[in-house]
């Protein structure tokens, strides 16, 4: 293959990732503000865990059906669908729906930004990755702009808001286990759908019992339309979300899905801003312009790693 031919196929390679990557980064984003909705609402936290998880299982065992991918039931599938919904979904979302009441929504999409951060330094620790001075950046950036968001007075509207910031930060750490986890622990004969639809079934499951045992069944139709709307659409674009997410791990690896929360941190802020009509702080703007700046070198890092990740795979099968 002439390096004209490497080129173009590097890049229909990563085209289909990138469409994924934006069109279901732009729905995700917004969650943040449809969590807020939500709480409004009066919904509890872990019952909106439920029964978002509930709609985004049958979105995906309609499609899994229609396709002939059911999810394989052994215990090796189970275990990776329980580990992975309880990371991508059960935690963050228990924590995102406790935090809805207490942090403006532009505030909690930017603590999305330190995920690629954290699953740089995981997949170098684990060696799915090599030291990059690029992703040490980006690690350092996302660390300041957290900073830049609790330390300032004024930076948040309450003074007490800088520990729901400490707290938010188990989010971004179960999204950058679970994409390490995704990419490395992978079941044999199954396709991304199976992948997606065992995640969200598992957490389902889980958050269905931790509700039952914490608040006991709250039946969602009950809910002030506000809520159920809200329910109904996280269900759909968490739905959309994982799928992508299993789908670009597949093709391109974790590093580079963790680019996902650049899409989402843009368009969150651009939702709550929209539908949310927040007024941010200059700290606020200040630790956005920080952060994205994290992003990038994060990018430039995933961007290298995947351009080595392909010329090794050339070398190994030059003859």
């Amino acid at each position: 293959m002439t390096e004209t031919g490497h080129t173009a196929a590097k890049h229909e390679s990563l085209l289909i990732p990138l469409l994924l990557l934006v069109g279901g980064a732009s729905l995700y984003g917004s969650i943040f503000a449809t969590n807020q909705f939500v709480s409004n609402a009066g919904v509890p936290p872990m019952a909106y865990t439920f029964w978002q998880s509930f709609v985004m299982s049958i979105i995906l065992l309609v499609l899994a059906a229609i396709t002939g991918n059911i999810p394989p039931g052994s215990f090796r599938h189970i275990r990776h669908y329980a580990i992975t919904s309880s990371l991508g979904i059960v935690i963050p979302v228990i924590v995102l729906a406790i935090v809805a009441a207490k942090l403006q929504a532009g505030v909690v999409t930017l603590l999305i930004t330190l995920t690629p951060g954290i699953t740089y330094i995981y997949a170098m620790v684990l060696r799915v990755e090599r030291f990059r001075w690029l992703g040490i950046g980006g690690v350092l950036l996302g660390l300041l702009g957290v900073a830049l968001i609790v330390v300032p007075d004024g930076s948040l509207p309450g003074s007490e808001d800088a520990i729901w910031v400490i707290f938010l930060l188990i989010v971004p750490f179960c999204f950058a286990s679970n994409n390490i986890y995704v990419a490395i622990v992978k079941p044999p004969q199954t396709t991304t759908i199976m992948l997606a639809t065992g995640l969200v079934i598992g957490a389902a499951t889980i958050s269905f019992l931790v509700m039952m045992i914490g608040e006991g069944f709250y039946p969602a139709w009950n809910a002030p339309m506000q809520g159920i709307l809200g329910i109904l659409w996280a269900g759909f674009v968490g739905a959309i979300g994982f799928y992508c997410m299993f789908e670009i791990i597949r093709r391109t690896g974790p590093v580079f899905f963790a680019q996902y929360n650049y899409v989402i941190v843009i368009t969150g802020i651009l939702w709550s801003l929209v539908l949310l009509d927040e007024a941010l702080s200059n700290w606020i703007w200040i630790a956005f312009a920080v952060m994205l700046g994290g992003l990038l070198l994060a990018n430039e890092a995933a961007r290298r790693g995947l351009r080595e990740a392909a010329n090794r795979s050339l070398q190994s099968k030059a003859p």
